[in-house]
């Protein structure tokens, strides 16, 4: 997800503190071939076993990651409660790349041996919206958005197995909620960006690469 929104923030945050970035994504856009020490690595659909297989065998060889950071993520603008009516596909297509998508690249990069041993990093961009206790406080008797939210609380729960199974290898997992970005797939809630304090994804993406630098395998798989 390195081609828009938080995820192309991210890579150039990374670039601007020296970091040699590879930027995995569907299809490159021009802001991120712009950025200088990058390389690119298009045509990887998360919802692909053959394409993160194929991402990490294009990896192999080279020297491990220091830092993966898996962002790809979906928001349809669709209805989504009982009401307006409910979108099973649409529900189901952000369950393949929130949840299972982070758990694909991951898997394939580890088992070619891409991700440094120890020492390296996962981190799952994911949202406080996948915790249950904050959806009742933050937004009491209101339901609706059910992929979001679904689909968030199963990426949260793969980071926390992924840090598990990872930790003996010396891999630490975290996720992280960068903050209310204003980017793309929050737009159809522009008009509360500014009730929320919805900030730039470059905000986020400064807060992400902070909270990077602290993770480690005593703080690896906190919910």
């Amino acid at each position: 997800g390195a081609n828009r929104g938080i995820g192309l923030s991210l890579a150039q945050e990374a670039a601007r503190c020296g970091a040699v970035v590879i930027g995995a994504c569907r299809k490159a856009s021009k802001e991120l071939e712009a950025i200088e020490n990058v390389e690119i690595v298009d045509g990887v659909e998360v919802t692909s076993n053959e394409a993160c297989e194929a991402l990490a065998s294009a990896l192999q060889g080279k020297d491990p990651i220091d830092v993966l950071i898996n962002n790809a993520g979906y928001f349809p603008d669709v209805s989504d409660d009982f009401t307006n009516g409910l979108n099973f596909e649409e529900n189901l297509k952000q369950y393949d790349i929130c949840a299972v998508g982070p758990l694909r690249v991951t898997a394939a990069l580890v088992n070619k041996g891409c991700l440094k041993q120890p020492g390296g990093k996962v981190i799952n961009i994911t949202s406080q919206g996948g915790s249950a206790l904050w959806r009742q406080v933050q937004n009491a008797n209101k339901g609706g958005d059910y992929g979001h939210h679904m689909c968030k609380a199963a990426a949260n729960m793969c980071g926390v197995l992924m840090a598990e199974e990872l930790r003996p290898k010396g891999i630490a997992v975290a996720n992280l909620h960068p903050g209310f970005n204003r980017t793309g797939m929050t737009k159809k809630y522009e008009h509360i960006w500014d009730i929320e304090g919805a900030v730039e994804c470059s905000v986020g993406a400064k807060r992400v690469m902070h909270e990077i630098g602290r993770v480690g395998l005593l703080e690896s798989g906190a919910p």
